[in-house]
């Protein structure tokens, strides 16, 4: 079985058809019909049954497919890593994130390391932290930056794998914003920190349950003692954002997106959350252990720790 067989059945599977999958791979048709035929009688299994549409998958077949894809991708992934022993600030690096990370930290950092680095390739990943880490696993990607929760939650641990190498990045706080309009009818003071007290039977825009950033503001009415009223959830920061914008209600929201926006609404005032209420989330940069130095990741991590904020 080799690397150019898996191509060929992976491409079959793929189109559907065998003439399509020919015309993909550039060879002829009798030759891919030949190659399968081959691997068949080897495997002495059908990968394939002959629908009105085109090709289906055989259970055999789809078993086959799992194999081609994982082996196909660990041989990428070789070949990716020789690349870098060879020639390693000439490679490809792969960075995920969430989107709002990628906007904090990611922006800036690609400027500057493209600059540095014209030759390295990068790639950038927004998804959710769970789906980071399990590729991070999977050598599918190289760096990632995340979240965690503030190390006063003792409920809460982080659990991950031997081999994922963790380094703080930066503590980032979180403020509250509200609309001119509606603080005033409280008589609140603008002296910072916010008194959370004064502002409980106000109006609150939430995130939803599924987000980390509800849950820290959560235990942040929690340990104020508060239950506000949650006019609305969202998932969305902009769109908390316009809405608190609107006088809708009063958001709380991490500082660095705070600061790359209120300059452009005046009505809105920022606050400060007392320090005992633990209003912060934790940057970290993860990455895995390995065997050899990879001099390009090196030195991506360098340039994200002096990477903090977007360069304006």
């Amino acid at each position: 079985m080799t690397e150019q067989e898996l191509i060929y059945i992976l491409a079959i599977a793929e189109e559907k058809n065998i003439t399509h999958a020919a015309q993909r791979l550039n060879i002829s048709q009798p030759s891919l019909t030949q190659c399968l035929r081959k691997i068949e009688i080897e495997l002495d299994t059908r990968l394939f049954t002959r629908r009105k549409y085109g090709l289906d998958l055989t259970d055999a077949g789809k078993l086959y497919i799992d194999m081609a894809r994982d082996v196909s991708s660990r041989i990428e992934t070789f070949r990716e890593d020789l690349r870098k022993m060879k020639d390693p600030m000439n490679g490809h690096l792969a960075l995920g994130a969430s989107w709002y990370n990628t906007l904090i930290y990611f922006s800036a950092f690609v400027k500057r390391f493209s600059q540095l680095y014209p030759d390295a390739q990068i790639k950038l990943v927004e998804k959710r932290t769970t789906d980071l880490l399990d590729m991070l696993k999977g050598h599918e990607i190289d760096i990632i930056i995340a979240h965690e929760y503030p190390s006063e939650y003792l409920g809460i641990k982080e659990n991950y794998a031997k081999d994922i190498c963790r380094d703080l990045l930066e503590i980032e706080r979180f403020r509250l914003i509200g609309n001119r309009s509606i603080l005033n009818k409280v008589g609140i003071s603008y002296n910072e920190p916010a008194d959370l007290q004064k502002l409980k039977d106000l109006p609150f825009i939430f995130f939803n349950d599924n987000q980390r950033i509800r849950r820290i503001t959560d235990h942040i009415f929690h340990e104020a003692g508060i239950s506000p009223k949650a006019l609305l959830s969202t998932q969305s920061f902009p769109g908390a954002w316009a809405l608190a914008a609107q006088a809708v209600g009063l958001v709380i929201l991490p500082e660095k997106y705070i600061e790359q926006n209120i300059h452009r609404f005046p009505e809105l005032v920022s606050f400060s959350l007392d320090s005992s209420l633990h209003g912060y989330w934790s940057n970290y940069i993860y990455y895995r252990k390995q065997e050899y130095p990879d001099p390009l990741r090196k030195e991506a991590i360098r340039i994200l720790k002096e990477t903090k904020y977007i360069e304006e």
